[in-house]
C-alpha cells in the first residue's frame, strides 16, 4: 500500500475547488450556461501567478471563543498589508465545521466576513480540507473561497509546491485513519447534513473529546510525519511540501533518489500564532508569533524543597480552583526509573541527557505521567530506589532541557495550572501570575518525609540529614538550582496546616487576578 499523500486537485499548475458541480460559482458552468461574474473572478485568481501569500494551519476556530477568531482576523488583516494575492489555509480552520450551522454562527463571522472582503478584493482564498473540517464545502463557495478536500499544487519561483494538511503522512496513526475513513464515507457525511443543528454539535462535540482523550494516550512517534511517506510526493516530481497537523514546526531537507526536497511543517495557530510567508519564489517560516499566539491560562508556580508542602499544597489549591496540576517532580522520576531500567550510571548525564531527550514522556489530563503513551504506575514513580536517585537525575543540564517543552505545554491543557517543583518560577514559569516559595524548618520537612515513607531514612535524624544533602546538591547544581525566584512570596509553612496555606495562596491568587483584570501592577 503507497504512503503518499493522496494525490491533489489540479488543472495543471493550480488546483481547482472540491467539485465543479458542487460549488455555487460553478453551477452555471456545470448546466451549460455562461460562467457568473463570481465564477469568473474565481477562474481569474487561479489562473493569475502567485507572488505573495500567506499560509496558515490548524485554527481551531469556534464561535464560542472570540480571542482565537479575533486573532484569525488579524492574520487576515496583516496579510492585506502586505498586498498578498493568495491565502492558503491547510485544514483545521475550524474546531468543526458543520455546514449551514457553522455560516449561521454569529461568532464565526467575523472571519467569514473577512475572508469575503479578501476575495472582494481579488485575493485567492484557498480551504483544505483537515480532519476537523472535513464537511467544510460548497457553503463557502457563495465567499468566493476554495474548497479542495485533498491537496494543491502551485508553482512558487518556478518550482512545484504542494499544498496540504498533512494527515496523509502520518502513516503509522492507523487508528485515526481508520476512524476518519468511516467519517468521510459519502454515506456518513450525508447523514451529518441531515441532522438538525443541535444534533450535529452534540455530535461533534463528541467526537472532539473522544478525539482528545485518544491523542493524548498515543506515543507522538505514531502520530508524527513519516518521512518516506513525504519522499513518495517527492518522487512525483513535487520539490516542496507545506503542510500541518502534528502542531509542531520543521523546516528539512529530504533526499530521496531524485535529488532533494523541502518540507515545510507549519505549526498550530491556534496557541503559537504559526504560519509562513510565501514572498516572490520563496517561503518563510514562522515557528511562532508571539503577537498571534493564544493567551496561555493562569499559572501559580510553587518552588521549595523536599517536605515543604509543595506537593500537596499544589493538588489541593489545584483542586479549589478548578484548575489542572503540574507535578513535575513526576517527569524526572519517570526518567529516573526508565535510567534504572536500562543501568545508566547515575553520574554520567551525558547518557541521562540522552534519555530524557529520546522519551516520549507528557502528561494526560489528569495530570499523570504517560511513556509512549501509557500511564506509569504511580508506585513505580514513588518507589524508595527511584527516589533515592532521582536527585542526580534532575540535576543533569540535558535532562532539565529535555523535559523543559513537556512542562510548559501542560499550561494549555485547561482553565489554569499549579505548579510545584524546584525551578517553576526561576526557569519553567518565569511568568507566572504569582510566584510563591513555601518552606520549612528542617526538622518539620523531615517528619513529614518520613510520614511519607519516601525511603530516605528510617529515623527522624537519618531523613532529616539526607534532606539536608538533598538540599545543598539542588541549591548548588549548574542548572537550575533550587532558588528563591525574583519578586516571590516565600511562606513558612512549619507551624501551619495544608487547609491553613491553601486558604492563604487561594486568597492571593484570586487577588492577583483581580489585580491582572484591572491592569494594576504585579501583587506579590
Amino acid at each position: 500500500m503507497s504512503h503518499a499523500a493522496p494525490p491533489p486537485d489540479s488543472d495543471a499548475a493550480t488546483a481547482g475547488p472540491t467539485s465543479p458541480a458542487r460549488d455555487p460559482v460553478f453551477e452555471g458552468a456545470a448546466r451549460g450556461a455562461a460562467p457568473t461574474s463570481a465564477a469568473r473572478a474565481l477562474l481569474r485568481r487561479k489562473a493569475r501567478p502567485v507572488r505573495r501569500a500567506v499560509l496558515a494551519s490548524d485554527m481551531h476556530l469556534a464561535g464560542d471563543e472570540p480571542e482565537g477568531v479575533a486573532r484569525a482576523c488579524d492574520l487576515l488583516l496583516r496579510a492585506r498589508d502586505e498586498q498578498v494575492d493568495a491565502i492558503f489555509l491547510l485544514g483545521d480552520v475550524f474546531r468543526a465545521w458543520l455546514g449551514t450551522a457553522s455560516l449561521s454562527d454569529p461568532g464565526l463571522r467575523p472571519f467569514l466576513d473577512a475572508l469575503a472582503d479578501a476575495t472582494a478584493h481579488d485575493v485567492r482564498v484557498v480551504l483544505v480540507h483537515g480532519n476537523h473540517d472535513f464537511m467544510l464545502g460548497a457553503e463557502l463557495g457563495a465567499l468566493g473561497v476554495e474548497v479542495v478536500p485533498r491537496a494543491l499544487d502551485v508553482a512558487c519561483g518556478g518550482r512545484r509546491v504542494r499544498l496540504l494538511h498533512g494527515d496523509a503522512f502520518c502513516t503509522l496513526d492507523v487508528g485515526y485513519h481508520r476512524l476518519h475513513r468511516v467519517l468521510r464515507h459519502p454515506v456518513v457525511e450525508g447523514v451529518f447534513r441531515r441532522m438538525p443543528a443541535r444534533a450535529l454539535r452534540r455530535m461533534a462535540d463528541a467526537l472532539l473529546h473522544g478525539a482528545s482523550r485518544t491523542t493524548s494516550a498515543k506515543p507522538l512517534s505514531r502520530m508524527d510525519i513519516v518521512d518516506d511517506a513525504v519522499r513518495e510526493v517527492f518522487a512525483e516530481g513535487v520539490d516542496v511540501v507545506v503542510c500541518g497537523h502534528v502542531h509542531r514546526a520543521r523546516d528539512a531537507r529530504l533526499a530521496h533518489p531524485g535529488g532533494e526536497g523541502r518540507l515545510v511543517v507549519l505549526a498550530d495557530f491556534e496557541t503559537r500564532g504559526s504560519h509562513a510567508w510565501w514572498r516572490e519564489g520563496e517561503i518563510e517560516l514562522v515557528p511562532d508569533d508571539a503577537t498571534l499566539a493564544c493567551s496561555r491560562p493562569p499559572v501559580v508556580a510553587i518552588d521549595g524543597p523536599a517536605g515543604s508542602g509543595k506537593s500537596t499544597v499544589a493538588r489541593r489549591l489545584a483542586e479549589r480552583l478548578g484548575w489542572l496540576r503540574l507535578d513535575s517532580g513526576a517527569l524526572y522520576r519517570a526518567v529516573t526509573l526508565c535510567a534504572r531500567r536500562e543501568g545508566l550510571a547515575l553520574d554520567d548525564a551525558a547518557a541521562l541527557g540522552a534519555l530524557a531527550a529520546r522519551l516520549d514522556l507528557r502528561f494526560d489530563p489528569s495530570g499523570h505521567v504517560l511513556l509512549d503513551g501509557r500511564p506509569i504506575a504511580d508506585a513505580e514513580l514513588r518507589s524508595p530506589a527511584v527516589s533515592a536517585a532521582v536527585s542526580p537525575v534532575s540535576a543533569a543540564p540535558g535532562v532539565r532541557a529535555a523535559l523543559l517543552d513537556a512542562q510548559r505545554q501542560v499550561a494549555w491543557m485547561g482553565r489554569g495550572l499549579v505548579a510545584d517543583g524546584r525551578d517553576m518560577a526561576t526557569v519553567v514559569f518565569p511568568d507566572a501570575v504569582l510566584s510563591v516559595f513555601l518552606d520549612a524548618r528542617p526538622e518539620v520537612r523531615a517528619a513529614r518525609r518520613l510520614a511519607q515513607g519516601s525511603g530516605e531514612g528510617r529515623s527522624l535524624g537519618q531523613v532529616e540529614a539526607a534532606l539536608l544533602e538533598r538540599d545543598e546538591r539542588d541549591r548548588s547544581r549548574a542548572a537550575a538550582p533550587l532558588a528563591v525566584a525574583e519578586g516571590a512570596w516565600v511562606l513558612d509553612t512549619s507551624e501551619m496546616t495544608v487547609d491553613e496555606v491553601v486558604e492563604r495562596l487561594a486568597e492571593r491568587v484570586q487577588e492577583r487576578l483581580r489585580s491582572l483584570s484591572r491592569g494594576h501592577p504585579a501583587i506579590r
